[in-house]
């Protein structure tokens, strides 16, 4: 598999990583799409898909073949308490990933918008083969700002979201603080560009791509 051409979304829950992902994925890159990878999403997906189709005493083959009982027991520890992933889930991140593009089988000039995976420095390493980080684009949003969007819901994208509990998100904040934000020093000192856009209350998606879209690094990133 060819290493797809990657952004890299950052910023804290909240900030409309997800909405902005899904904004992205309509827009056109020249000759390609952007695709959007959202992490968090898929692991509520591989959750749900069990909840919904296997009943008491049935067996789900699909769900079976793809992820182990073990594998579906550290998604939802992941999902319900805001654990990241480390070393050891380094293999499903990566089958998760691998599933996800093999399922939307990108072209050549496809852009792969990350959403949620890498988190922290040491997941980075775990894309090598499917996924080459070129941009990383960072949500600034204050934590008083993060859970008042949170709480408004703004896209409509968090209902039900059982990630959303009030001590959930604070836990969610100071992860995000202490192992997803020192990735941009990290990217920075590898030389790939990371652009800053700042989020307020009512900033959309269509706020963030026209800003987005003025900047020379988006000129670059699609003509390349």
């Amino acid at each position: 598999m060819t290493e797809i051409k990657s952004l890299l979304l950052l910023g804290p829950p909240g900030a409309g990583k997800s909405p902005f992902s899904q904004y992205l994925s309509r827009q056109t890159t020249g000759g390609g799409h952007f695709l959007s990878f959202d992490f968090g999403q898929e692991l509520r997906d591989i959750l749900n898909h069990r909840q919904k189709e296997v009943m008491p005493g049935e067996k789900d083959r699909q769900l079976e073949t793809s992820y182990s009982r073990p594998e579906i027991i550290r998604i939802r520890q992941s999902v319900g308490k805001a654990v990241l992933f480390e070393e050891q889930d380094r293999e499903l991140a990566r089958k998760i990933l691998k599933n996800f593009l093999n399922r939307n089988k990108p072209s050549a000039e496809d852009i792969l918008v990350l959403n949620g995976l890498p988190r922290h420095q040491a997941q980075v390493a775990w894309l090598k083969g499917l996924a080459r980080i070129v941009l990383a684009v960072n949500l600034d949003c204050p934590e008083e700002i993060s859970i008042k969007r949170i709480l408004a819901n703004l896209d409509g994208e968090r209902q039900g979201r059982s990630d959303d509990l009030p001590a959930i998100i604070s836990q969610r904040y100071r992860l995000y603080e202490e192992r997803t934000k020192p990735l941009i020093d990290f990217l920075r000192e590898k030389e790939i560009p990371v652009l800053n856009l700042s989020v307020d209350e009512a900033t959309r998606p269509e706020d963030l791509f026209e800003e987005f879209s003025r900047s020379e690094i988006f000129n670059r990133l699609i003509s390349d």
